[in-house]
C-alpha cells in the first residue's frame, strides 16, 4: 500500500486516481480518533472529479446525499450521480435510478429508472440486478414479466444478494417465471436463510422435507 506522502507527491503531479485515493484515505481510514475531516475529502475529491474521476464524482454525490461536509442537498447528489453514471459506475447508476424512482432530487421517471437500474444490472451490480427483477415481476416501468424476473434474481442470487436468492427460492416454489421445483426452492431459501434472512428461514421450514413415519409394529 502507497504511504500518504507518496500520493500527495502523485496528487501534486496531476494524478486524479491518488486525489480520489487521499480523499478516501481521509474519509474512511482505519486508524482515525476523530470525525472524517469531510471538507477535506472533498477537496481532494472535487479536484480528481475535474479529471474526470468516477469514483470521486460518485463520493462527492454521496457527501451531498448524506450532507458530508456539506449542506444535504439531493438535488446537486443526483447530478454528481448522473456525471459519474455517464462516465461508466455501477453505484452511481443504482443511486441515480433511486433518485428517478423515488423522485428524489429529479422528477418521477420511471423509464430512466429503468435505463440506469438495466445498464448496472449489465455491469453486474447485484443490487441493480435484484431491484431490475423486483420491477420485472412486479411490473414497475415494464409489462410484468416473471421470467425476466427470475433471470434477474438468479443473477443477483449467484452473487450472494440474500434478498434476490429469497426472490428466487419463492420463484421456484410458486413456479412463477421458472419450472417448479420445491429442491430448488430450498437451495436457494436455504442460502438466504444462511445469512440471516428471516422469513427465509420460515419458508425453509415450512416446506422442509417430512421424516417417513416408523413402521408399525417395529
Amino acid at each position: 500500500m502507497e504511504t500518504t506522502k507518496t500520493l500527495l507527491r502523485r496528487a501534486e503531479h496531476g494524478d486524479a486516481d491518488a486525489d480520489f485515493r487521499l480523499g478516501y484515505r481521509i474519509a474512511f481510514g482505519r486508524k482515525r480518533s476523530r470525525p472524517p475531516d469531510w471538507l477535506a475529502a472533498l477537496r481532494h475529491w472535487r479536484r480528481a472529479a475535474r479529471q474526470g474521476h468516477a469514483r470521486a464524482m460518485f463520493s462527492i454525490g454521496v457527501c451531498h446525499d448524506q450532507g458530508w461536509g456539506v449542506a444535504r442537498n439531493v438535488s446537486i447528489a443526483r447530478k454528481w450521480y448522473e456525471k459519474s453514471a455517464r462516465r461508466g459506475h455501477p453505484g452511481a447508476m443504482y443511486n441515480l435510478a433511486f433518485c428517478y424512482r423515488e423522485g428524489e432530487g429529479a422528477r418521477r421517471d420511471l423509464a430512466k429508472m429503468l435505463l440506469w437500474l438495466t445498464r448496472a444490472a449489465e455491469l453486474g451490480d447485484s443490487d441493480s440486478q435484484r431491484d431490475l427483477g423486483w420491477c420485472h415481476h412486479e411490473g414497475v416501468g415494464v409489462p410484468a414479466d416473471s421470467a425476466t424476473a427470475a433471470r434477474w434474481y438468479r443473477a443477483a442470487a449467484k452473487a450472494g444478494d440474500r434478498t434476490a436468492q429469497y426472490n428466487l427460492g419463492l420463484s421456484y416454489l410458486s413456479g412463477d417465471g421458472v419450472v417448479q421445483s420445491r429442491r430448488w426452492a430450498r437451495h436457494w431459501l436455504g442460502m438466504a436463510a444462511e445469512q440471516g434472512h428471516r422469513k427465509a428461514r420460515a419458508w425453509l421450514h415450512s416446506i422442509a422435507p417430512q421424516r417417513p413415519e416408523g413402521i408399525p409394529g417395529v
